[in-house]
């Protein structure tokens, strides 16, 4: 039989402590406490309200938590995940003209044999037309979709928002 390294004599020890840990709650102090007579009762609605709002009571706001719940409040600008050109292009400061803003692209659904796109909420397939008259679905990937307007021609690439 080979020799352990370290790594299993660890391991089995750890195991066994473990097993002896089982042993001995089985054993030793679960009939122990029975016979004690320790027996939990449910806590009633009223006194972990009572308890909670007590804990509430005593709690004083530090000046970090003032900061914490002031700045969770505010508009944090930019998302710092998206690069600059994705950014400028879905909030309409370069081409597409704002057109972005009214359409958001939250899902990808790939089954095999048709991908999906879900925008503003509705799923869409290559092809078809979206809820903002004159603009169909041109192309779909992970990361953004291709939009084009029939009308004129012009097109955008929206990224996927999470």
């Amino acid at each position: 039989m080979k020799k352990l390294n370290k790594r299993q004599i660890i391991i089995l020890a750890v195991a066994a402590l473990f097993v002896l840990w089982a042993l001995y709650d089985l054993l030793i102090a679960g009939p122990a406490l029975k016979k004690a007579g320790t027996v939990s009762r449910p806590v009633t609605i009223e006194a972990y309200v009572n308890a909670i709002s007590n804990e509430i009571i005593q709690y004083k706001m530090t000046g970090a938590d003032t900061y914490i719940a002031s700045s969770a409040e505010k508009n944090w600008g930019a998302s710092p995940f998206w690069e600059h050109a994705s950014m400028n292009e879905f909030a309409g400061n370069e081409k597409g003209g704002g057109f972005a803003e009214k359409i958001i692209y939250s899902g990808y659904v790939d089954n095999g044999r048709t991908k999906m796109a879900i925008i503003n909420g509705w799923e869409y397939e290559t092809g078809q037309e979206i809820d903002i008259e004159g603009y169909v679905l041109k192309s779909i990937s992970p990361s953004r979709v291709l939009i084009t307007n029939r009308n004129t021609g012009g097109e955008i690439y929206v990224p996927l928002q999470e």
